[in-house]
């Protein structure tokens, strides 16, 4: 049948000197482009669009004083692994003062969680032992002293009223209750602005004497009393400082008394307890750096990953093999951050353009305090998770080059020649070079355009398994059909001929099909799903034309030269191949019987059902061993702070735009904690709340209530920026009440206490804490500079405007996204109150602020809330693309074969493959995530190939006049192999990525290696049998199904 592809493909083997210069050729003009491609990938940047997203750029961008805070989990040692205080040493520097990684103690050496409420005996105090407080207070210090400590920005302690450069610790919170100056010890101010008596007192501590923090005289009985009188005296928020097993642990040795075996209820008020002597103790506790996020860029340090300077240098040191921002230790890849200074960041962004990640020196502290580590341990939490998967992926080396060996001897056994080895090793790695050199083309060309089409993201990564997947199944279709014409004694030229002409049709086919599959990204709102299609694309086509057209051309060429040089033909052997070729034969022989296939059909069903049920109660998560190694630092911090802080959420915000300045939506904030201080039934509380039971909600309303109490103590501040109490409105137009605080219904009011606070912060004076401006700015700021004697007018003498404010929150356990969603709904509904002041949508802001609706946006965001949307926004995108891609299968099936019926018995199959993986993974336990909702999409583009082999096949041999049961035959002779010879491949080196104790490979690998063989099951069993059923259907009464 000369058909057109039959006219190239003799053109192809007519030209084949040609072909294989042009293949050369391109592939040294695919090298500039892959080193363009190979860029990288930030695991935070998630490279979509989503008003999530957008409100966080416009709290950078419009709060320039916005922060970045780093949470180090303290935690208690292990007793038995901590080294006399005599003996011990810091862990030394190496290579010129990088922290050493593989000597300092491991994360594995803290002590075991307590129970709630219980606390631990050893040592005394647990975390909060004499000495431990001192080790924490050495290395708040370190932290002054690190390069990041001229970026530090302060920070107000809650329990004790205290500014600090911005770091802060429970050293801090008992330094500052112990030197008496604490707003636990001074008289309070009620809300009405009436003197209270001081919650506590520092003055009389019979039988001891009331010593500083600092003296070299204080005893663990000190820190005891200082303890219980500020779990007592700060409306439990002390106790928020130590872990959830915290406890006041008896010891009839303590002369200080406390609640023994009680617990706080929901409103804060103690239940079940008893009076006894001992004293408080717990696991862990924080050490919080406040670092200014527009300070470090102007230091040289880039925020985000990808734009900064890639640590890539292999060298040799004293201490072993560095390479890149790694260690070899011991065979294991260790952390050795670059150590990195001011000089040398702003050096290198005048010279590159770029500065230095800051990521790195994240973990170059890290590692320095963790140097100090003694009688505690201190793990950074929640950053640094590019440093870790690189590391990861770095250290899987092994195991991929493992897979490669394994892979290599499968396709030997299924080839049996090395020539063919080595023939599918150059192709396939011609195809990851293609691919990456199309992308980087592709990227340098549309940039010159100004379009930005590529984005690569954490799918990118996958790329190269699909590319392998597909280029080994190609290769072997096209080697073993050719081998099986040679046997048919076929010259080389002939039987190249007809591989290209019937196999390459085939491969063509599938080619079409998987693009197909993954266009349906290009459909997609997310930008790095859109590139993800167009990068997929090119994979698939680079496989396409050099496994699939290629290879075969290579092989002939190859035989004829060894025949020339032998002066006679090649013979090919009978060799035993990975699974005999009779008992395939047999196999698609005896599922395409009609009998059998309605048995296979009726199985397949019955299997479907529950998977189907399964697939539909998966649902999603963001846990980090399904990213991670589970043992690493990274990962056993994160479970540190969900299993002993799971009452302390992760940092978000509300991001509200418009006339802020409107008393409504000063008012709403109260409104807003009424709201969400109301749980509603059903609906899971992931709002942090303080120990008395209320919403933790950290907003402008409480600067403004601590400054009205200042100002009511001493009012001179006040009278410096303009206030006058002598004349009508006290100069500002502002009335006040009989207490002296004024009337936040009035504009003219707020417009002065904003404008004060933005420029003086909150001033300090007995029980109201120093607050700086600097706080203040983290919360709102003016549209224009203000006026520093009239600070309700701006420079310009125009009245004061304020278009952004920020209110901040926590939400716990925010990777489990199920009790996560209702929680937003939640919030949503008590947003109303700002919502409902608001011209915007939810996606959009309005245009601008009107009388009745002074508000133009409002918008959640923060790590927590654009992970959760972003992953699931992707989750929900690849699943409707898996839809859509399956149409677009159906119809390019439907034109390549000319017949719906033979694209239904093609697309079915591997339909329900897709339905029995969701299935396997809900029985398994795994959850919806990124790389599960990945994997079902790939198995449509990688599974519906081994059924179009299979069906083409069986098309070639009925074309030939050949019978149902000849056709089945023929399938399961080279069709046959090539499938089994790919699968075991491709399920081999999955196997042994499944091995990797990095979650990410690990979760690939098992699924994948499944998705692998059910494809084969789908493709040997019930797409023959589904052309069984279909030729029962189709051919007449007189023929003979045998």
């Amino acid at each position: 049948m000369d058909t057109r592809f039959a006219r190239f493909s003799k053109s192809m083997v007519a030209h084949r000197k040609r072909v294989h210069i042009a293949v050369f050729i391109l592939t040294l003009f695919m090298i500039p482009g892959a080193l363009t491609a190979l860029q990288p990938i930030d695991m935070e940047s998630y490279e979509m669009e989503s008003p999530e997203l957008t409100a966080q750029t416009i709290i950078d961008t419009e709060f320039p004083t916005s922060e970045i805070i780093l949470g180090f989990v303290v935690s208690v040692r292990d007793p038995s692994e901590v080294e006399d205080l005599s003996t011990w040493q810091p862990a030394s520097t190496i290579d010129g003062g990088t922290p050493d990684y593989s000597s300092i103690p491991p994360a594995s050496q803290i002590i075991e969680a307590g129970e709630p409420w219980v606390g631990i005996t050893e040592p005394d105090g647990g975390i909060l032992n004499l000495t431990i407080l001192k080790e924490i207070d050495y290395k708040a210090k370190l932290v002054e002293e690190h390069p990041l400590g001229q970026s530090l920005k302060p920070l107000v302690n809650e329990v004790t009223g205290h500014q600090t450069t911005g770091v802060m610790s429970l050293a801090d919170i008992f330094r500052g209750f112990m030197n008496n100056t604490s707003i636990l010890t001074q008289p309070g101010l009620s809300s009405l602005g009436v003197p209270t008596p001081a919650p506590t007192n520092w003055t009389d501590c019979f039988p001891l004497d009331c010593l500083s923090f600092d003296d070299a005289n204080v005893t663990q009985a000190h820190i005891d009393m200082a303890a219980a009188r500020m779990a007592e005296g700060s409306n439990n928020d002390f106790l928020r400082w130590i872990s959830l097993d915290r406890g006041f642990v008896p010891d009839i040795n303590s002369i200080q008394q406390g609640p023994i075996g009680g617990s706080l209820d929901s409103e804060g008020n103690w239940q079940n307890e008893m009076t006894g002597y001992g004293r408080w103790s717990g696991t862990a506790s924080w050490l919080l750096v406040q670092l200014d996020r527009a300070s470090l860029e102007e230091s040289g340090w880039e925020i985000v990953w990808k734009d900064a300077k890639q640590e890539k240098s292999i060298r040799t040191s004293d201490e072993g093999l560095v390479i890149g921002g790694y260690r070899l230790a011991n065979s294991e890849l260790v952390l050795h951050p670059p150590q990195y200074s001011e000089e040398y960041c702003l050096e290198l962004k005048k010279e590159e353009g770029v500065g230095c990640s800051v990521e790195w020196t994240y973990m170059d502290l890290e590692g320095h305090l963790r140097s100090h580590d003694r009688a505690s341990l201190t793990l950074l939490v929640g950053q640094g998770v590019n440093v870790e998967v690189n590391r990861e992926l770095q250290s899987s080396t092994g195991l991929i080059a493992l897979m490669g060996l394994i892979i290599l001897g499968l396709l030997y056994v299924s080839l049996r020649r090395v020539s063919d080895v080595a023939i599918v090793v150059v192709a396939l790695g011609g195809a990851l070079l293609w691919m990456q050199g199309f992308i980087g083309h592709i990227a340098n060309l549309t940039g010159l355009f100004g379009w930005d089409i590529i984005a690569r993201s954490q799918f990118s990564n996958l790329l190269p398994i699909l590319v392998l997947a597909l280029g080994i199944d190609d290769s072997l279709h096209a080697l073993h059909r050719y081998k099986e014409e040679r046997k048919l004694g076929k010259s080389a030229s002939e039987s190249g001929t007809i591989t290209l002409t019937r196999v390459g049709r085939a491969i063509l086919l599938t080619s079409i099909t998987t693009m197909a599959a993954f266009s349906a990204n290009l459909f997609s709102d997310i930008a790095a799903l859109r590139s993800f299609g167009i990068e997929a694309a090119m994979g698939i086509l680079a496989a396409f034309l050099l496994t699939g057209l290629w290879v075969p051309l290579l092989r002939m060429s190859f035989d004829e030269w060894i025949e020339g040089r032998k002066g006679k033909p090649i013979k090919e052997r009978n060799i035993t191949h990975l699974v005999p070729e009779r008992w395939l034969r047999g196999l698609t022989i005896q599922s395409g019987r009609f009998k059998n296939s309605i048995v296979i059909a009726v199985l397949a069903l019955l299997v479907t059902v529950p998977a189907s049920i399964a697939m539909s109660n998966l649902e999603g998560d963001f846990a980090v061993e399904d990213f991670l190694d589970e043992s690493s630092d990274f990962a056993q911090g994160v479970n540190i702070v969900n299993e002993r802080f799971s009452d302390e959420g992760e940092p978000a915000m509300l991001l509200i735009e418009g006339d802020v300045l409107d008393p409504r939506v000063y008012a709403g904030i109260e409104e807003l904690r009424q709201r969400m201080n109301t749980p509603k039934e059903g609906i899971p509380e992931k709002i942090t709340k303080t120990p008395d039971g209320n919403i933790d909600l950290l907003a402008l309303d409480e600067l403004v209530f601590a400054a009205q109490g200042s100002m009511v103590l001493d009012d001179e501040p006040f009278r410096a920026r303009g206030w006058n109490p002598d004349v009508e409105g006290n100069g500002v137009g502002c009335n006040t009440t009989q207490f002296g605080f004024i009337d936040t219904e009035d504009r003219d009011c707020l417009a002065f206490m904003y404008g004060f606070l933005t420029l003086e912060g909150v001033p300090g004076i007995g029980p109201i804490p120093s607050i700086p401006a600097s706080i203040v700015s983290l919360y709102i700021m003016p549209k224009v500079e203000l006026d520093p004697t009239k600070p309700w007018l701006d420079l310009n003498g125009d009245s004061a405007e304020y278009e952004h404010m920020l209110i901040r929150f926590g939400i716990t356990g925010p990777e489990d996204f199920p009790s996560l969603a209702p929680a937003m709904d939640k919030l949503w509904e008590d947003l109303e109150v700002f919502t409902n002041l608001s011209s915007g949508t939810h996606e959009t802001a309005g245009t601008a602020p009107t009388e009745e609706e002074p508000l133009t946006w409002v918008m959640t965001t923060g790590r927590p809330v654009t992970r959760f949307v972003a992953s699931t926004e992707m989750q929900d995108e690849m699943q409707s693309s898996l839809v859509l891609g399956s149409l677009f299968v159906f119809v390019s099936l439907a034109i390549g074969f000319r017949s719906i019926k033979q694209a239904l018995v093609t697309l079915v199959p591997i339909l329900l493959v897709v339905v029995w993986l969701y299935g396997l993974m809900e029985v398994s336990g795994a959850s919806l995530n990124i790389v599960t909702v990945t994997i079902a999409t790939i198995s449509l583009g990688v599974g519906i190939d081994y059924c179009i082999h299979v069906t083409e096949r069986y098309r070639e041999s009925r074309e030939k006049g050949e019978s149902h049961k000849q056709a089945l035959h023929a399938v399961g002779g080279a069709c046959s192999l090539a499938l089994i010879g790919s699968a075991a491949s491709d399920i081999a080196g999955f196997s042994v990525i499944a091995l990797s104790p990095m979650g990410l490979f690990s979760n690939f690998g098992i699924f994948s290696a499944a998705m692998i063989f059910l494809s084969l099951i789908a493709s040997l069993v019930l797409t023959t049998a589904a052309l069984g059923i279909l030729h029962q259907l189709t051919s007449s009464n007189s023929e003979e199904e045998e």
